[in-house]
């Protein structure tokens, strides 16, 4: 009995650590997805959009940029993980932070004109990034539920 109970305790992280593995993962794709719709709403009808709709879908997608770092910044509890996923983690991690820095809606409300020229450019690295990161975690993302 009491080698049973040994075994069962052994196999307690491996099972917890899966578990970790598997929600940190979960909300880090959810929180890509989210990334996803802010961009692809910022782009629409960019040319067209006027300085405080601009204004508006800039600061909403630096904070998915944010939440989406932060996110990213969980899986660090995970050593072996990160380790795999260094150099994707690691870019995707650079673009993010170029996100917050240069969507953020401060003095260049005047600039609106000059955002709507490279804010495509910038989207286009982060959507790289993100799906660089997605084909590097795909063998560890959670496989869906079949509830």
């Amino acid at each position: 009995m009491a080698a049973l109970s040994l075994v069962l305790l052994a196999q307690v992280p491996d099972t917890a650590v899966q578990a970790r593995y598997s929600v940190a993962m979960r909300r880090v794709n959810d929180s890509l997805t989210a990334l996803d719709g802010a961009a692809a709403m910022f782009q629409a009808d960019l040319v067209h959009a006027s300085p405080d709709l601009v204004i508006s879908r800039a600061t909403r997608l630096r904070q998915h940029c944010v939440g989406t770092r932060r996110e990213t910044g969980r899986l660090d509890s995970l050593p072996a993980l990160v380790a795999l996923l260094r150099p994707a983690l690691t870019n995707l991690r650079t673009e993010l932070a170029r996100c917050d820095r240069e969507f953020a809606s401060g003095p260049w409300y005047q600039g609106v004109d000059s955002v709507k020229a490279w804010a495509p450019h910038r989207l286009t690295r982060l959507g790289d990034a993100v799906r660089r990161f997605r084909m590097a975690a795909r063998a560890y993302m959670p496989k869906p539920s079949s509830r």
